[in-house]
């Protein structure tokens, strides 16, 4: 009894078989449709098209999401929008996840636009403040 207690709450690491990190779930989330590693987000691409042939991936939990770098998370994953990232640090982005782009470039395109990729957040906290305060007021 004594290390069935130790084993549920150890704080020892887990051993996670590296194969369930890179599934690609069907939309449903219901059944495993292909598998990604992280590499190579051109890998990836490939393994979409072969997918969409029989069906739904569910994009939005797409393996290696720690792969997309902290600044290029949140507001901008989902403006840009960036689906996933390879170890290289080249990305899956678009409407319907079909171009491929680097970090370098996503963040290009925001410090053109915006002056930078923290601008943009910046500018988007203060329209969320704005629109808050015009709430209030009604």
């Amino acid at each position: 009894m004594a290390s069935e207690i130790r084993r549920r709450f150890s704080l020892d690491e887990a051993a996670i078989d590296p194969q369930l990190k890179n599934r690609i779930l069907s939309a449903d989330g219901e059944e495993e449709v292909g598998s990604w590693d992280g590499e190579s987000v051109q890998d990836l691409a490939q393994e979409l098209e072969r997918i969409d042939e029989f069906a739904d991936a569910n994009y939005a939990g797409l393996p290696h999401s720690q792969n997309i770098p902290e600044d290029l998370r949140d507001q901008v994953e989902k403006d840009y929008p960036i689906w996933a990232a390879d170890k290289s640090g080249n990305c899956l982005v678009g409407e319907h996840a079909g171009q491929i782009e680097s970090v370098a470039a996503i963040r290009a395109h925001y410090e053109g636009k915006y002056g930078g990729v923290e601008k943009f957040k910046e500018k988007l906290r203060l329209e969320r403040e704005q629109m808050i305060a015009e709430l209030k007021k009604q």
